[in-house]
């Protein structure tokens, strides 16, 4: 398990590093957060283009008509909705875990200004 580093004893000192530690983070959460809003992205990207083609192109018909061996008219959109699923998943999954360091940095906080 890794540990964080200890605090120093001294508040100045506390307070410079959470300073530099806070510093360091603000990159790397702007960065997370780009890439939670860009999975989002590709996810409603991604289920709009397979229900529009599910729908419109002819994939519910062929779908319905139980004829054996799908076509690319059923195929397509079953692997953009697969995809849409699996890219929400994985935003929300970096979601909490950036709302979970906020939570730890915030606690931090709190106890170097104790």
């Amino acid at each position: 398990m890794i540990h964080p580093p200890a605090m120093p004893a001294d508040k100045d000192a506390a307070s410079e590093e959470l300073a530099v530690m806070m510093a360091a983070e603000m990159p790397r959460a702007r960065t997370e957060m780009r890439i939670v809003h860009v999975l989002w992205a590709v996810a409603g990207v991604a289920l709009v283009a397979a229900v529009i083609l599910w729908v419109f192109v002819g994939g519910r018909q062929q779908y319905i008509s139980r004829n054996s061996g799908y076509d690319s008219r059923v195929l397509i959109p079953a692997w953009l909705a697969l995809t849409g699923l699996l890219s929400a998943g994985a935003a929300t999954v970096l979601f909490m875990i950036r709302l979970m360091r906020g939570a730890l940095g915030n606690i931090v906080q709190r106890q170097v200004r104790k």
